[in-house]
């Protein structure tokens, strides 16, 4: 009996060492004390620095901001310039990094406009009528084909507009 008594004792003492190194490891949490102002350390995916708070060096967790996703833009070409004559619309859907628009073009005077065909008032998609202008079908909201200029209402935003440009030939738009 004695000697069961005396191998689980060594056993346990055996087993001590292993565990204990294990926790000699530093573990750091908001509020423990630390020693050096300033310092940073990792732990666990968590930045701790040490500060002083009341006269008292504590460790406080640091979080870093994340820098929000700068809008990316992208030239799309989306129609020849033959495909839109004087005076006209056209309604085009670009994909541009994984998305799709709808787009309404039109050929105005002063150049070709584009505008979101996204209604502000409840989001229906807007088309050109036979008077020219760009009405939604939902609510009879309706827009300027060359300014995206609210006419009449319910809407009261004008159309969300893109850049548009015309080289060789091909319309291109900037998403």
């Amino acid at each position: 009996m004695l000697g069961l008594l005396a191998g689980g004792f060594v056993a346990f003492l055996a087993g001590r060492p292993a565990s204990a190194s294990a926790n000699t490891r530093s573990q750091i949490r908001a509020g423990d004390v630390c020693k050096k102002l300033g310092r940073r350390q990792t732990a666990g995916n968590k930045t701790f620095e040490c500060v002083d708070v009341a006269g008292v060096r504590q460790w406080k967790r640091v979080r870093t901001p994340v820098a929000p996703a700068r809008p990316t833009t992208s030239e799309v070409k989306v129609l020849e310039s033959s495909a839109l004559a004087a005076g006209r619309s056209a309604n085009v859907i670009v994909t541009s990094g994984g998305r799709n628009f709808a787009v309404v073009l039109t050929r105005a005077p002063g150049g070709i406009a584009a505008f979101s065909r996204s209604c502000t008032h409840q989001g229906s998609l807007v088309s050109a009528n036979s008077s020219g202008q760009l009405a939604c079908p939902s609510h009879g909201a309706i827009f300027d084909a060359s300014t995206g200029a609210v006419i009449e209402g319910p809407a009261a935003r004008p159309l969300t507009q893109y850049r548009v440009s015309e080289r060789s030939g091909s319309i291109y738009l900037t998403i």
